[in-house]
């Protein structure tokens, strides 16, 4: 494919985004994850090399597979040792707040801000884009785990994030898609996770797209959680709200990609069984901000290919 970027412009930011990443320290699972997200980084050094360091990398939350320390310690071991000079965001998802040891509830958030050094909610500037990653809400906390509801907290501080941030594009990471972006490859197979199911989008996401419909800057909304497969319809959404553009990415996950598929870790946790999605894509996104557009590229690491670019008006 062929690289598009706006001629003659620079960029006003560039940087990079990674979905669910799922690090486990069970032997099985950490021996199958090396080996599956090698490509990507080395694939990700010799891009960089090329095309010059992003400036920074972000990953909306499921880091980890589940609330325990161990798994937290080989999460940021990792990443930051394979990511070297360029900075990292991490995010909140749902696995952030699976303790399958009967870790106490309260303490789970405790655990990501301690080990990241991060609040569960917060926002950074690069020039004169602003990003804001907001915190998936913690499902013990909900009516009913199974329907993901924003809270009021959290819509707060969007808001005012964007408000007290008025005079340049705004990046606004969550791990969950809104209602109606990303949905299935085949409904009839169920193949992916999709936003059309509250587990996996907020029930409250008008509320969301309110906020976002109030200011114009809003221009990029990124997300995981549903480990949507390669061409699923929504991978990449652009709506009007409030009459200007603003564009939907699901970063999808380069552990795996679509229902029926990926890891399963027996009993004793001793053995553990992949199945790849078809097709089998190890995939990140690159996304290039300029004045009045935006440049997005999904690279599969696998192939060392660009799967597809889009260039989209701001």
């Amino acid at each position: 494919m062929q690289e598009s970027f706006v001629a003659g412009q620079e960029a006003l930011l560039y940087f990079w985004a990674i979905g669910d990443l799922h690090y486990r320290a069970v032997d099985p699972w950490q021996r199958a994850h090396v080996q599956r997200l090698a490509s990507m980084y080395h694939d990700l050094h010799e891009l960089w090399s090329q095309e010059g360091l992003p400036a920074f990398c972000a990953s909306p939350g499921d880091l980890v597979e589940t609330c325990e320390i161990r798994d937290y310690q080989l999460a940021k071991a990792t990443i930051l040792l394979e990511l070297e000079r360029v900075p990292f965001y991490p995010g909140v998802g749902n696995h952030e707040f699976y303790g399958p040891r009967g870790e106490l509830p309260v303490h789970m958030g405790e655990t990501y801000t301690s080990v990241w050094q991060k609040p569960l909610r917060y926002s950074w500037s690069e020039g004169v884009v602003t990003c804001i990653m907001l915190d998936h809400p913690n499902p013990h906390n909900l009516d009913d785990p199974k329907r993901v509801f924003i809270s009021d907290e959290t819509l707060h501080f969007l808001n005012a994030t964007l408000e007290a941030n008025p005079n340049g594009p705004a990046v606004i990471f969550l791990h969950c898609p809104l209602y109606n972006t990303v949905l299935e490859r085949n409904s009839e197979r169920h193949s992916d996770f999709s936003s059309l199911d509250y587990f996996f989008a907020p029930v409250n996401s008008d509320a969301v797209r309110d906020i976002l419909a109030q200011h114009r800057k809003a221009c990029l909304f990124l997300s995981g959680h549903t480990h949507s497969g390669w061409e699923t319809p929504g991978l990449v959404k652009t709506e009007q709200l409030g009459g200007h553009p603003v564009t939907f990415v699901n970063l999808m996950s380069p552990w795996y990609t679509g229902n029926h598929t990926g890891p399963t870790l027996n009993k004793a946790q001793d053995k553990l069984d992949y199945l790849p999605d078809a097709p089998n894509v190890v995939p990140t996104f690159a996304f290039r901000i300029y004045e009045k557009s935006i440049n997005i590229r999904v690279r599969d690491h696998k192939t060392k290919h660009w799967l597809k670019e889009w260039n989209i008006a701001l």
